[in-house]
């Protein structure tokens, strides 16, 4: 215990543990506020956009009532019949436009969704005879029923949804839609979302690899105690030789220290967010729906593949506090794997900057190469391990949570084991 509060003591006295601390704490944050400034103006164009097209129809009824009062004087009376009643209509649109923007305006997020689902709702019960459409290339019939229920959800439980561009009913992105050439650029832009509270922006940033990289920094900052005591300039491992200490002792100590440090920094890094967020808007709701893929049924294919395909596979939607329990316990068995990765290597390397460097790079070509469900490089995107995009991407219903947790586990205790071994035989220059 003494050889623990020892390390502990020794990290908290380092100057360079703070600097690089408060220079992540300020990183997360400045993105925290890139991410509300990129809100901020994303409403702002959607409220321009409701007014462009309210001052739109108000021009077209002008045009209109000026060409029905010209058919009339001419005594064309079926031009002026039509005309009226295009005018009709185009006023029908102005006051829609009009309780829209009273409706962003006043944050009734009600009127908003009941809006969007009346609309959505003919092109989900009627596919074939309406569709949803960009420059021609159709929109999957699952997003729009992913979209619509998502809807039904948030209208149900009073929820705020992540500003996006209304253009489209605010369609949520699924993997099942393949756009090409513009087509893939405007879908991309339409259905980009960004949080406005607290846990919406977690949930956001979890998207984007947060969780690896900063397990991965924290081990930079906390993972190179033996590594860097091994060295004639630092003889931190001469003064334990002295010592009536076993190397045993020593090493689950320096181990320890460093990984639990990792484990808090990632925890304060991650928790900036819904602390910057009780400033703003608040933290918002643990209750907002998440998409889980179901894929394809395999017993509707046989002994042949299964083939995802968006008119009949199904899905379901987890509460958002579902999803950050399931991504704590990946989390913690990540930064065990992540941490002992990086403690194996700096026992051979010994320069924390190359062992960062390599570490990072290990885990990219990890991700990219070995499609296999047991690569534990393959369970570093926890997004897609929890919504389980793998499964029907890669048609495997072995990417389940549980085998992400054995994979990570049992690979950093082998890992663990081989580094305690390379310790022992450890040389001190």
């Amino acid at each position: 215990m003494h050889t623990f509060r020892f390390e502990v003591k020794k990290i908290w006295k380092r100057k360079g543990t703070w600097i690089a601390l408060f220079i992540c704490i300020f990183a997360i944050s400045a993105l925290y506020f890139f991410n509300k400034e990129t809100a901020r103006d994303m409403e702002a164009t959607n409220q321009n956009l409701i007014q462009n097209r309210t001052d739109q129809f108000r021009q077209w009824a002008a045009e209109s009532d000026a060409a029905a009062e010209k058919a009339k004087q001419e005594g064309d009376t079926a031009t002026a019949d039509e005309q009226s009643f295009m005018a009709e209509r185009f006023g029908e649109g102005i006051k829609k436009y009009e309780k829209l923007k009273i409706a962003y305006d006043i944050d009734d997020w009600d009127y908003i969704y009941s809006t969007d689902l009346e609309g959505m709702q003919l092109f989900v019960e009627n596919p074939m005879e309406a569709q949803v459409s960009i420059e021609e290339q159709r929109v999957d019939h699952f997003t729009l029923r992913a979209s619509f229920e998502e809807k039904q959800q948030l209208l149900e439980k009073g929820l705020i949804p992540p500003a996006q561009d209304i253009f489209l009913y605010s369609l949520m992105p699924t993997l099942y839609n393949e756009f090409t050439g513009f087509s893939a650029a405007q879908w991309e832009q339409k259905t980009e979302r960004y949080g406005t509270v607290g846990w919406n922006i977690l949930y956001q940033l979890t998207q984007y690899f947060l969780i690896p990289i900063t397990i991965l920094l924290g081990a930079f900052l906390f993972g190179n105690s033996v590594s860097s005591e091994s060295i004639r300039k630092k003889r931190g491992l001469h003064f334990f030789q002295v010592l009536p200490i076993s190397k045993g002792r020593v090493f689950f100590a320096k181990y320890l220290v460093g990984l639990i440090h990792t484990i808090l920094f990632t925890g304060i890094i991650s928790m900036m967010p819904l602390l910057l967020s009780l400033l703003d808007r608040g933290i918002g709701s643990l209750a907002y729906p998440v998409l889980v893929y179901d894929g394809p049924d395999p017993s509707a294919f046989g002994s042949s593949t299964p083939v995802p395909n968006g008119d009949y596979d199904t899905f379901h939607f987890i509460s958002l506090g579902d999803y950050f329990m399931q991504a704590l316990w990946l989390t913690l068995l990540m930064a065990f794997f992540i941490y002992t990765v990086y403690f194996f290597l700096s026992l051979w390397i010994r320069h924390a900057g190359a062992t960062f460097l390599v570490t990072g790079s290990i885990m990219f070509i990890g991700t990219m190469i070995g499609a296999s469900a047991w690569n534990p490089f393959q369970y570093l995107d926890v997004h897609r391990i929890i919504t389980q995009e793998n499964r029907v991407l890669l048609v495997d219903n072995r990417y389940t949570i549980q085998n992400g947790l054995l994979a990570l586990g049992l690979t950093g205790l082998f890992l663990w084991l081989v580094s305690f071994g390379r310790y022992r035989h450890l040389k001190v220059r």
